[in-house]
C-alpha cells in the first residue's frame, strides 16, 4: 500500500496545516508541562501540592465540560480556537514573568494553573471534534484521529527531553518562554484554514433544551455510556503520571531534572509507537472492543510492574508499554465515541467524553498525590494498576456482552441520521461519516 492511502488526512489541505502548526505548539506544550512539574517540586518537595496544582487545572473541565457542548454545536469551531489558542500564549507569558522574577511562590503558579484551566474545559472538547472538518474525505477521519495521537506523542518524547537539557542549561523559565512563542505557529495555521468558518448546528432551541437532549442521547446509548466508563475510570485512577513520574524520578530514584525528563519521554516513545502504527494502518483502522480492552490491560499490568521494581532502566522499558497502552486506549475510546455522535450532537458527545476523561483529573490527581505522599510513587503506580486490572476484568465479564453485543468494530451506519446503533462489519471498511479528532 503507497503512503497516501496509508496516511489519507494529508490530502487534505486544512488538516496538513493543522498538523504543522499544531506540531510546533505541542513541543512547547510539552516544555510547560515539564517545567512547571519540576518548579512546583522545587518549591513545595510535595506531590501532594503537585497533584493539587493538577487538580486545579483540570477542575474547570470537570464543572464546564456539560455546558460547553451547545456552545461548540453552535458557533464556528476555528474561531473557538482562535480565542482559546491566543488566551493560552497569554497564560504561558505570564507563567514565564513570574518565573523569571526568581521569586515565584506556589500560589501563583496555582492561579495561572487555574485561569489555563478555564481555557482548556473549552478548547480540548473543541478541538476534538474540529478533525472531522478538516478533511475532505470523511473516511480519512480515523486516520486524522491517528495522527493527531502521533503528533502529540512525538511532541510528548521530544518536549520533556528538551525541557530537561533547557531546565538543566538556562533555567525553569525558558521553558514557558519558549511555549508561549510556540502559539503563533497553531494561530497563524487557524488563519490560513478555510474549515471551522460555519457552526455545525443552527441556533435553534434553548440552551438548556440542548444540554438535555445531549443528556438523553448519552444516557439513551449503551455503547457511548460504556466508553464514557470506561474512559473515566482509566482517567481518573490510571492517567496520572504528570505527578507519578515526577514524584518517582525525584523522590525514589533521586534523579534530576534531565532523568525526570528522559522517564517522561520514554514514556512518549511507547505512546509515539502505538501512534504510528495506527496512523499507517490508514482507513482500514478500526476501532473494536477487542483493541479497548487490549490497550487498556497492556496501560494496567506495566503500571503493576514499575510499582514492584526501583531501577531506572527497567522502569523506562515499561513506561514504554505504559506509553503505548494509554495513546491506543485514548485514541480507540474517542473515535469509537466520534463513530457513534452524529453532528448535530458531537460537540455535546465530545464534551461528556472531555469531562469523564479529562474533568476526572482533579480528583485523580488528589488521589495520586496523597497516595504518592502517604505510600511512596511506587505504591501509586501499583495500586492504580491493580485498579486498572480488576476493573477492566469486571467490565470485560459483566458490561460487555451487553453493551457491545455482536459489535465488531464501532463504526455504525446511518449516524448522521440520529445516531444508530447498527454495527458496520469490520470486512465492509469504515463508516466514518461522522467521525472527528484525539487528555491529548
Amino acid at each position: 500500500m503507497n503512503i497516501r492511502k496509508r496516511l489519507p488526512a494529508f490530502e487534505s489541505r486544512d488538516y496538513r496545516i493543522w498538523f504543522a502548526g499544531q506540531s510546533i505548539s505541542l513541543v512547547g506544550t510539552w516544555l510547560q508541562n515539564t517545567g512547571q512539574s519540576w518548579l512546583v517540586l522545587k518549591l513545595t518537595n510535595s506531590p501532594f501540592k503537585l497533584g493539587l496544582l493538577v487538580s486545579i487545572q483540570f477542575l474547570p473541565s470537570l464543572i464546564l465540560s456539560v455546558f460547553i457542548g451547545p456552545i461548540i454545536d453552535r458557533f464556528p469551531k476555528r474561531s473557538i480556537l482562535l480565542f482559546t489558542q491566543t488566551m493560552y500564549a497569554v497564560a504561558a507569558a505570564a507563567l514565564a514573568v513570574v518565573a523569571f522574577g526568581g521569586h515565584a511562590q506556589y500560589w501563583q503558579v496555582l492561579i495561572i494553573a487555574a485561569v489555563t484551566g478555564v481555557i482548556s474545559a473549552v478548547d480540548w472538547p473543541t478541538r476534538q471534534s474540529f478533525v472531522g472538518e478538516q478533511v475532505n474525505d470523511r473516511s480519512a477521519v480515523v486516520n486524522a484521529v491517528a495522527l493527531n495521537s502521533t503528533m502529540f506523542n512525538i511532541a510528548r518524547v521530544v518536549g520533556p527531553g528538551i525541557g530537561g537539557v533547557l531546565i538543566a542549561a538556562v533555567g525553569i523559565p525558558w521553558t514557558f518562554a519558549v511555549n508561549s512563542v510556540s502559539f503563533i505557529a497553531v494561530i497563524i495555521s487557524l488563519l490560513l484554514m478555510k474549515a471551522g468558518r460555519k457552526p455545525t448546528k443552527s441556533n435553534k432551541g434553548s440552551y438548556a433544551q440542548e444540554v438535555r437532549e445531549g443528556a438523553r442521547y448519552i444516557a439513551g446509548n449503551r455503547v457511548v455510556m460504556s466508553l464514557l466508563t470506561i474512559a473515566g475510570i482509566i482517567s481518573l485512577f490510571l492517567l496520572n503520571f504528570n505527578i507519578f513520574i515526577p514524584s518517582f524520578a525525584k523522590l525514589t530514584l533521586g534523579l534530576q531534572a534531565d532523568g525526570y525528563g528522559g522517564l517522561m519521554s520514554a514514556m512518549g516513545v511507547g505512546a509515539l509507537a502505538a501512534g504510528v502504527l495506527m496512523s499507517l494502518s490508514g482507513a482500514r483502522l478500526e476501532p473494536t472492543p477487542a483493541y479497548v480492552y487490549g490497550s487498556g490491560f497492556i496501560l494496567a499490568v506495566a503500571m503493576v510492574l514499575v510499582g514492584i521494581q526501583r531501577n531506572l532502566y527497567v522502569t523506562g522499558l515499561l513506561l514504554i508499554f505504559c506509553g503505548f497502552g494509554m495513546a491506543a486506549l485514548s485514541t480507540m475510546c474517542n473515535t469509537a465515541l466520534q463513530m457513534q455522535s452524529p453532528d448535530s450532537m458531537r460537540g455535546r458527545v465530545m464534551a461528556a467524553y472531555n469531562l469523564v476523561f479529562v474533568g476526572s483529573t482533579p480528583i485523580g490527581a488528589l488521589y495520586a498525590g496523597k497516595i504518592s505522599d502517604a505510600l511512596g510513587a511506587n505504591m501509586g503506580f501499583f495500586i492504580s494498576g491493580v485498579i486498572g486490572v480488576v476493573f477492566l476484568g469486571a467490565m470485560l465479564v459483566f458490561v460487555t456482552p451487553r453493551a457491545f453485543r455482536g459489535l465488531q468494530t464501532f463504526a455504525v451506519a446511518g449516524v448522521s441520521g440520529g445516531g444508530s446503533s447498527q454495527t458496520v462489519d469490520s470486512s465492509a471498511g469504515l463508516d466514518v461519516r461522522e467521525a472527528g479528532a484525539s487528555r491529548d
